[in-house]
């Protein structure tokens, strides 16, 4: 018996970020870069300005050959992470990624960017969505408003990207690490579907995870969504606020309820619940994964181990921290999450480097 099973490009169609990718590239104009690569100065709010124009970009990609056949390539491998056939997906094999993975705000775009300087990549004219968070979005099953399968449409954005990196590494790679060209990418969502990055690119990967200590997170995302909100509960200014209160909901908390919790408290439990998610994952269990805290001398010890073992003579850039955390009424609260995450992850037997995140840098 015969059935055929037929998907339209309605029902699933081309993500904005992977229209305005080809676009750039078969015109020849400027990648949408945004501000990632900007350590401290970098904005958290939202770009709702971003995709205006969309219609004609796609039309411009539809009608050129080069972006028909991208779109068409993106879809072959979406068909193969569907059914688990493998074939052109293969091709990716002589690519080498350094996945930077942790909570945002934990020294991911520093490293990334120094991966990007190694490749001899001007990191500032990278689009975003290919070296910086938030693309491809991974996350837990859900079907939102009844319109879509996350984990349909993941597995989608991930093709898009990979085929992203087909055309950008061919054309820009420069540097080779174990067999492959290298290419950075901060992926912070990976912790919500790893095993499907192991599967597939697992064997050519190399995993960078970094920790920092909460509060240390919660101020400095705090110094980059306005400050604390008024009466210090809980509010989403930024991308990374969403994020949190996706985490909440997620455990089926209602959204109202989460914003009418203490900010603190809030983000506390959101990178509670992350690192949660790393160690049940399997990343930590990776041979090719390295923990990093975030310290001025860790982060640089690993761009200059990574650059030995590139063998370029380059030296890394310098790396800044921000404004010292000041939340005396909740430390007791912030110890409480580490000594919890400590022992989640010495029970699936990694360290968590405590040690390195007293400093509260």
């Amino acid at each position: 018996m015969g059935l055929t099973l037929t998907l339209t490009d309605t029902e699933l169609p081309a993500s904005p970020a992977f229209i305005e990718f080809l676009h750039a590239t078969i015109t020849g104009g400027d990648y949408h870069v945004g501000t990632w690569y900007l350590q401290q100065e970098e904005l958290l709010d939202h770009d709702g300005e971003r995709f205006e124009g969309l219609a004609d970009k796609v039309r411009a990609v539809m009608q050129h050959p080069q972006g028909t056949q991208a779109i068409m390539r993106s879809y072959r491998f979406f068909k193969e992470m569907l059914t688990g056939k493998m074939d052109t997906l293969r091709d990716l094999r002589r690519f080498h990624f350094i996945f930077v993975i942790g909570i945002p705000r934990t020294g991911g775009t520093y490293l990334t960017k120094q991966f990007y300087r190694a490749a001899g990549i001007d990191y500032t004219k990278v689009q975003n969505a290919l070296a910086h968070d938030g693309f491809p979005h991974l996350a837990t099953l859900s079907f939102p408003d009844n319109r879509y399968n996350v984990h349909t449409t993941s597995l989608l954005q991930l093709a898009e990207y990979l085929t992203m990196v087909e055309i950008y590494f061919t054309r820009h790679g420069r540097l080779a690490y174990q067999g492959g060209i290298v290419v950075p990418k901060k992926f912070t969502k990976a912790v919500y579907n790893f095993p499907l990055i192991r599967a597939l690119l697992g064997a050519q990967a190399s995993f960078l995870f970094t920790v920092r200590h909460p509060l240390a997170v919660i101020q400095s995302v705090l110094d980059k969504s306005g400050g604390m909100p008024e009466n210090e509960r809980f509010a989403v200014r930024s991308a990374i606020e969403r994020w949190a209160l996706d985490d909440w909901t997620q455990w089926q908390v209602p959204e109202a309820e989460v914003m009418r919790r203490n900010y603190v408290d809030v983000m506390l439990q959101y990178w509670k619940r992350f690192h949660f998610q790393a160690a049940m994952s399997g990343i930590l269990a990776m041979t090719n994964t390295q923990v990093v805290p975030y310290t001025p001398s860790a982060m640089s010890n690993i761009v200059v181990e990574y650059y030995r073992q590139f063998g370029i003579a380059l030296e890394p850039e310098p790396f800044k921290t921000s404004t010292p955390p000041h939340f005396p009424d909740k430390e007791a609260a912030a110890q409480q999450v580490i000594n919890e995450v400590e022992q989640c992850w010495h029970y699936l037997g990694s360290p968590f480097p405590t040690e390195a995140l007293a400093g509260k840098s």
